[in-house]
């Protein structure tokens, strides 16, 4: 009698077996279906927001996104898990081999989460990493990707191409983030006359070129500097227009202003402060 029993067992093991298998992988057909329909009617409600700006909707889209990719992966654990644990066991003698083979994927996870812990950046801020320079536009559990700037100009004009980044650059680069303390940079434009110049007259059109230019959004910057002021318990951030002289080389003698400037606009008030310097000069 007991060896009828488990025969019985033994035959009935594979169906049951099989049976929670095809039950798991209906309902993850069912989360699945679900999951993608939440996520494409969210994504449609964000991008039909015209009240809101492109990069609070592209971040948004990126979060939603992000967050539909965290909650698949949690379903299927919470679906899949004791298969998931019954596969684990049998992996133990070659655990080790699967984190060799995964130690970069392993440090590109950990750089998002030291990313993610850090607040290093967001979607739209204006960055360098690893001497690549560029606007965030996409960030993911792996990588990065940044809209690049101009480096023969060496400002923030992007030259219309995407650079991907693996996230585990982070844990051994540091990351530079001229969007971190608001929508204002400080701009340093360098000018170099010779030692028979008018320096002098050279230094008083340099400064007012910045100070016309710095007056336009004058009322603003007081009071995002304000603004910073309060919130990050700092000095008062230079406003006014300011001219710095140099005697590195001994046949030139250098001039620099520095000028605060929105984020975004370096190259093209560069080119205005130039210009109105030549004209200034000529006269």
């Amino acid at each position: 009698m007991q060896g009828y029993y488990e025969r019985l067992a033994a035959a009935l093991l594979p169906m049951l077996a099989d049976r929670a298998l095809i039950r798991d992988a209906i309902i993850s057909a069912v989360f699945i279906t679900v999951l993608m329909i939440c996520r494409s009617l969210m994504r449609r409600a964000i991008l039909r927001r015209h009240d809101l700006g492109p990069e609070v909707r592209r971040r948004w889209v990126v979060y939603l996104r992000n967050t539909a990719l965290g909650v698949f992966f949690l379903g299927m654990i919470f679906i899949w898990g004791h298969e998931i644990q019954t596969f684990a066991v049998s992996l133990v003698a070659i655990a080790a081999a699967i984190v060799l083979a995964t130690k970069e994927m392993i440090l590109c996870m950990l750089g998002s989460i030291y990313r993610s812990s850090s607040n290093a950046f967001t979607v739209g801020d204006r960055v360098e990493i690893g001497g690549i320079r560029g606007q965030v536009i996409d960030m993911n559990i792996v990588s990065t990707t940044l809209m690049e700037s101009s480096h023969a100009l060496q400002h923030q004009g992007t030259v219309g191409r995407s650079i991907t980044v693996p996230n585990s650059l982070l844990l051994n680069q540091p990351v530079f983030n001229e969007s971190m303390l608001g929508d204002y940079v400080l701009q340093t434009i360098h000018i170099a006359i010779t030692r028979v110049d008018d320096w002098l007259k050279a230094e008083l059109v340099l400064l007012e070129a910045g100070q016309i230019i710095a007056a336009e959004y004058a009322l603003d910057l007081s009071r995002h500097a304000r603004e910073l002021e309060r919130r990050y318990a700092l000095e008062s951030p230079m406003i006014e227009p300011r001219v710095r002289i140099f005697l590195d080389r001994y046949e030139e003698i250098g001039l620099q202003l520095q000028i605060a400037v929105p984020l975004g606009q370096r190259a093209k008030i560069e080119q205005r402060v130039l210009r109105m310097f030549l004209q200034g000069m000529e006269k």
